[in-house]
């Protein structure tokens, strides 16, 4: 997915290096996911370095980008009106379903959204959808990290 609007990782912590969604990684998979009318939505592109060995994408990168993806929904959900974060979060938690094979010939379309919130928690649901179907579910437990 391209946007002309900055991504929320874009928005809301640029200077992030993490592996899967940091736009200051060069060499990570620097996922960008965007506001939804219920949740947040992302595009990945497999590239043949993502391989499990057999066509299909490795089932390590799938879980980073459901994680990323998912933590994308914490941070929307963690910014104050003016794009500060207020809040730090950690995953806690991170279960996943391989439902199908996910093949490298075709974009992966990612959705999260929050399904259950507390003071000190957040439950994120997330699909994985390639060629119109459901390839992988997940669902993270996120932790809030105490203030400094």
């Amino acid at each position: 997915m391209t946007s002309a609007r900055p991504s929320i990782q874009e928005r809301l912590y640029p200077q992030s290096t993490c592996f899967g969604c940091g736009q200051a990684n060069g060499d990570g998979l620097q996922l960008k996911s965007y506001v939804a009318n219920d949740g947040v939505v992302a595009t990945f592109v497999p590239k043949d370095v993502h391989s499990n060995g057999m066509g299909s994408l490795n089932g390590g990168i799938i879980a980073t980008i459901l994680d990323c993806h998912s933590g994308a929904a914490v941070l929307l959900d963690s910014a104050g009106d003016d794009d500060e974060l207020t809040d730090f979060w950690v995953t806690a938690g991170l279960e996943l379903r391989y439902r199908l094979p996910t093949f490298l010939a075709h974009p992966c379309e990612l959705h999260a959204h929050i399904t259950e919130r507390t003071d000190s928690s957040l439950l994120v649901s997330a699909t994985l959808k390639s060629e119109g179907k459901v390839r992988v579910q997940a669902q993270s437990r996120w932790a809030r990290l105490p203030q400094r």
